[in-house]
């Protein structure tokens, strides 16, 4: 991917063109301007896109970013989130489903902006529960004065550190039960507590013992259950929402599906009703911004672009890529705007500007390598009413 793949010209200064598999419309005469306080890349290897074309490139009617921006050289597994009125980009520093490669870390990378996202430092990350353990998909979570981080040791049971400062850390305690892991954590400042639809993760495959609990927790650190969500064999990723009548809404990934489900409650969110939707949710979670509420996920190509069907299978035979759905009234999920993206891709994360919608998430087509990728929607096209 070319590290400026896309731009518009909605704050144009002047406009030029760049060559490639399309005609890129920029927006500012000198781009470089853009993204000098971004954190350098191209030091392993060309920054520039090689696939002529990618999945996302197939799919129409939705949303493009102003702009995209590569992170990293290597990266995958991204998380973007406000703290203390900053922005903070975190990333798993390996090549995706690949883990640890080439010059990666096998650690997570982190960098702050406290401007709105023009300029990024590079700040301490959260360390590892285990040492001996790659770091790759924790749960960040503000809420006040503290952040939490949520991951996994070497014994699939859950943790959480905590930290005032973004930069220094507690030491890890238990959360929970092994092995469920926490995916979809947030705090509802109606009811005062936590809550998470934590999904057990026995093994790698299919098992009986795989299922989704609903728990709650009144410091984010002891929880306790409140109920079986679904026993599904390949449960995986769920998030939850709270409705303005305080119903419950829980999207739930079925690992290795072609479609996911959706459970609803009302409290006290004993008894589930559960339906389906025809796309896969991988990755996901809910973002509540300007009224409205949106979710970051992988997605399966499901058009005809005959460019896209006989592509090569980069990662899957699904042609992933990541994609932003909007969640309706009555439950739906519309696609909205698209990533550029396609392989082992997704976990899209949102976070609102003054004037934009930043979304950080992570694309393996450039060279086959997996990389962070930080790319900005014009804040009215995205909250546009449809």
């Amino acid at each position: 991917m070319n590290p400026i793949h896309r731009r518009t010209a909605c704050r144009a200064l002047a406009a030029a063109i760049f060559s490639g598999p399309a005609l890129l419309r920029l927006s500012l005469a000198d781009p470089a301007d853009l993204f000098a306080g971004f954190p350098p890349i191209g030091k392993f290897r060309q920054p520039e896109r090689t696939s002529p074309v990618i999945t996302s490139d197939g799919v129409t009617d939705v949303l493009r970013p102003v702009w995209t921006r590569a992170m990293t050289d290597l990266g995958g597994w991204p998380s973007l989130y406000r703290f203390k009125k900053d922005i903070y980009l975190t990333f798993y520093h390996g090549d995706g489903h690949r883990y640890k490669a080439l010059e990666s870390t096998d650690r997570l990378k982190t960098y702050r902006s406290r401007d709105e996202g023009r300029n990024w430092i590079e700040i301490p990350s959260c360390p590892p529960n285990d040492p001996n353990k790659f770091q790759g998909t924790p749960e960040f979570l503000p809420a006040g004065d503290t952040l939490f981080c949520y991951d996994f040791n070497a014994n699939r049971q859950t943790q959480v550190r905590t930290s005032t400062d973004g930069e220094t850390w507690s030491e890890p305690q238990d959360c929970y039960k092994a092995p469920f892991y926490f995916w979809g954590v947030m705090y509802d400042p109606v009811s005062g507590m936590f809550w998470c639809p934590p999904h057990a993760i026995p093994n790698a495959g299919s098992s009986k013992e795989r299922q989704i609990h609903l728990i709650n927790s009144k410091d984010g650190i002891h929880w306790d259950f409140v109920s079986l969500v679904a026993p599904f064999t390949n449960a995986s990723e769920s998030t939850l929402r709270f409705e303005s009548d305080r119903t419950m809404s829980i999207i739930i990934r079925r690992k290795y599906g072609k479609t996911c489900n959706v459970a609803v409650a009302r409290p006290p969110y004993k008894d589930w009703e559960i339906t389906e939707r025809p796309m896969i949710a991988e990755g996901e979670h809910f973002f509540e911004i300007g009224g409205q509420t949106f979710v970051g996920s992988r997605a399966s190509y499901r058009g005809k672009d005959e460019r896209v069907l006989t592509g090569p299978d980069v990662f899957d035979k699904r042609k992933s890529y990541s994609t932003i759905y909007r969640w309706t009234a009555d439950r739906q999920l519309v696609e909205w705007a698209v990533m550029d993206s396609m392989g082992d891709c997704s976990y899209p994360h949102l976070v609102e500007t003054p004037n934009d919608i930043l979304c950080l998430y992570y694309s393996q087509h450039e060279n086959g390598m997996c990389k962070a990728y930080l790319c900005s929607y014009e804040k009215q096209a995205f909250l546009r009413k449809k």
